[in-house]
This record gives C-alpha cells, sequence and structure tokens, in this order.
C-alpha cells in the first residue's frame, strides 16, 4: 500500500491555497485529492463574485475567525495576485443608506470594520456618493478603499501550479468513499472511473467544502457537522447598452437588514428593534443584494468590462448539485431600485448560480482537529468570505501542523 504524509481533501481554493503554503515549506510528501476532473474550483470557488472583501460584517465576538482571517487574507491576496499575474483590481466599496433609518444599520459595519484593523474607510455623505457614483442614490454611504475583485479561476489556476511546481502531487477526477482511521495514520480509498485505490496517510485534512461534513463523519461518525446547502442566484447587466446607466468599478452594496426567517423578505424597522427581532431568532442579518463589476475576457486578456452582476439571493434547502435558478429580472431590480434607481428590467438577464457551504448552527469558519482523531484537520463552514480568506486560512493551518 502506498503511503503519504499529508493528504489534502478538496480542491478548491482553500485546498489548493493549503497546498500552495505547505509546499513552501514542509519536507513532506503532499497529495490532494479532488472529486471534479479539473482543479478549478468547480464548486464555491468559482461560482461566485469574486470579490475581494474588506471584512466590514463580521463581529470579532461571534466571528473571529472571518473577522481575523478576511483582513488578514485581503492583504495576502493583492500581495499574491502582484506576485503572479493574477488579474485582479482595488475597486473599493460604498455602502449606502437612502435614508435615516438605513442610516441607523451603517453604525454596526462602521463599528466592526474598526474593530477588525479594516484600513482607510470613511464616511461620505449624499454629495459625494453622488460624485463618486453619479448613478447611485444615498443620503450617507461608508466607503471602503481595500474592496476589490479577482478573477476567481485564474486564482486558483495559479495556486494549483505554484504547488504543483514545488512537488505536491494532485489527484482530480478521484471522490473519497472510504477512510479507516489507524493508530497513528488513516487507511483512506478513492474511486474514479477505473475503479478504486487505497493509500495510507499520516495527517488528513478535510477541505472538501460543500463535502466537508461528509468527510468529516468518513472519519469520525460521531462529527456534529452539517452542512446547509444554499444556492446563490445572479443576474447582470451591460453598461454598454445604456450609456446614461453610468457605474465605475465601484462595487455597491445596501446598509445591511434584517430579513424573516420565515418568509426571507426585508424587514424594515429600527435598528434596535431589529436587534431584538434578531435575539429572538425571527430575522437574520443579510447583507442585501447588491451591484459588482466583473471581469470580461476581451482579446484574450482578463479586464474590467462592462459586465456588472447583481445579487446574490439565497435559496434554502436546496441540493448540493441543484444549480437551478428561481428568481427571474424584476426580482433583483426590486432589491436595488432604493439606491440604484435608473436600472430597467429590460437591462437584466439571469447570469449564474452557486452553491453555499453554510455550517448548521454556526456562523464562523471551523477549522479544528477531530476529537476522537487529532491527525484529521477539518475545515468545515467556509463559507463566504473563504476566497478572500483563503491565504491567511492556509497559514494558520501551517501554524496548527506545526504545533
Amino acid at each position: 500500500m502506498d503511503r503519504v504524509s499529508i493528504t489534502i481533501i478538496g480542491g478548491g481554493v482553500i485546498g489548493c491555497a493549503i497546498a500552495h503554503e505547505l509546499s513552501k515549506t514542509a519536507a513532506r510528501d503532499i497529495l490532494l485529492i479532488e472529486r471534479n476532473p479539473k482543479i478549478k474550483g468547480d464548486n464555491q470557488s468559482s461560482r461566485n463574485s469574486g470579490v475581494i472583501h474588506a471584512g466590514i460584517y463580521y463581529s470579532r465576538t461571534t466571528e473571529p475567525l472571518k473577522a481575523r482571517f478576511c483582513v488578514e487574507g485581503n492583504r495576502l491576496l493583492y500581495e499574491f495576485c502582484e506576485e503572479f499575474g493574477v488579474p485582479h483590481r482595488r475597486t473599493g466599496k460604498l455602502v449606502v443608506a437612502v435614508d435615516d433609518l438605513e442610516a441607523e444599520y451603517l453604525d454596526e459595519v462602521r463599528t466592526d470594520a474598526a474593530d477588525n484593523g479594516v484600513p482607510g474607510f470613511r464616511e461620505l455623505d449624499g454629495r459625494e456618493v453622488r460624485e463618486r457614483e453619479p448613478s447611485v442614490r444615498g443620503s450617507k454611504a461608508l466607503y471602503f478603499p481595500t474592496t476589490g475583485l479577482v478573477e476567481p479561476t485564474e486564482f486558483v489556476g495559479a495556486l494549483h501550479h505554484q504547488a504543483v511546481t514545488r512537488g505536491v502531487f494532485f489527484l482530480p477526477g478521484n471522490r473519497v468513499v472510504h477512510i479507516a482511521p489507524q493508530k497513528s495514520s488513516f487507511e483512506v480509498v478513492t474511486r474514479n472511473k477505473d475503479g478504486t485505490e487505497t493509500f495510507a496517510t499520516k495527517l488528513l485534512i478535510n477541505a472538501a467544502g460543500l463535502y466537508s461534513d461528509e468527510i468529516a463523519r468518513l472519519v469520525n461518525p460521531d462529527s456534529p457537522y452539517r452542512i446547509l446547502p444554499i444556492r446563490g442566484e445572479w443576474a447582470r447587466f451591460n453598461k454598454d447598452r445604456r450609456p446614461e446607466l453610468s457605474l465605475s468599478e465601484m462595487s455597491v452594496y445596501p446598509a445591511p437588514y434584517g430579513a424573516d426567517t420565515v418568509t426571507g423578505e426585508r424587514v424594515r424597522v429600527p435598528y434596535a428593534e431589529y436587534w431584538r427581532l434578531l435575539e429572538q431568532g425571527r430575522v437574520s442579518k443579510t447583507i442585501g443584494i447588491h451591484l459588482s463589476p466583473t471581469f470580461d475576457l476581451a482579446g484574450g486578456e482578463f479586464v474590467i468590462g462592462r459586465t456588472v452582476i447583481v445579487g446574490p439571493t439565497y435559496v434554502v434547502g436546496v441540493d448540493k448539485e441543484d444549480y437551478s435558478a428561481k428568481h427571474p429580472e424584476p426580482y433583483y431590480l426590486d432589491k436595488v431600485r432604493s439606491f440604484f434607481p435608473g436600472l430597467r428590467t429590460e437591462d437584466l438577464e439571469l447570469h449564474q448560480t452557486g452553491i453555499r457551504a453554510k455550517l448548521q448552527g454556526r456562523s464562523d469558519f471551523v477549522i479544528e482537529r477531530d476529537a476522537k482523531h487529532p491527525n484529521c484537520l477539518n475545515l468545515v463552514g467556509i463559507d463566504s468570505p473563504g476566497l478572500t480568506a483563503s491565504l491567511a486560512i492556509a497559514r494558520h493551518v501551517r501554524d496548527m501542523i506545526r504545533d
């Protein structure tokens, strides 16, 4: 039976970032297994907006890992993209309030951004909002200069290339079907189109994204993790079709708000009442459907073109492979018309869908050793801002292995 030192399960952005990081220092053989036939981040890693988040929506009290790794990962991601030529851009972001009620909700964003050490942000009044984005309506906004955009598949590809160059062996098109813990190792069985293969590994890193809960239960049937798949859906519009619909490269978000946990609809109440409903479990916090630029491929080069995506809207209770769209174009228009009133239904077309690996019962990332088998490291519930945080998460995993 073949034996390896480190096995990473999952070839999305988290698995590839860990492979990249460990390959820089580990004097051990590293294997990465990916269920999809190609290493390109086929699930969460590619089916997202590509926004490089600043780290403004995560409380250090309730989501300390997201708060820490998003801000740290933001800096590391820009550095990586510069070094390895990954298409990216610092675009900045506006979080916009259209009236006094919404302005109350900006205080939470401002507080979390300050607590997390987000650099360079400031408040804008309505005149300054119009100067930056003439088509955006707002009485007040927060501006975050460290928000940006990365081309996700190119980022995953660069991580993959760097890891391969340093000797990591990638095994795409293989699904892990059985894991048998041994005294100081694991026996792993994979299946591909040609049959099954078995090998042993000393250290197992579970970075399987949507399937991380299933991998954790293969290691330990008593594992408590349960992934709740949530489908995100986007629409898009092309600015070239209507020159008067001006928008720069900046992302534009509404002020966060509470959504009814039953209907999913917005609950428009004062901020103090929102907190009371949140504590009762009657609303959940949402950052809302927003506008983000995206990369276009022009002349063989990735550039920020004229395409703007609108979304996402979320659908719960879906299968991990259910990428079908549910919401029509007018739905998106209704969600953004208050702060982007010039958009019309005929400007929009449906864009893409993705499945988010939301961990039931917990809003923060889980990065911890299995309770029964500590040489298995589980990364579960790595949803947004996982792409931004990926390089910081990889460094954390490196440090945990050293310990």
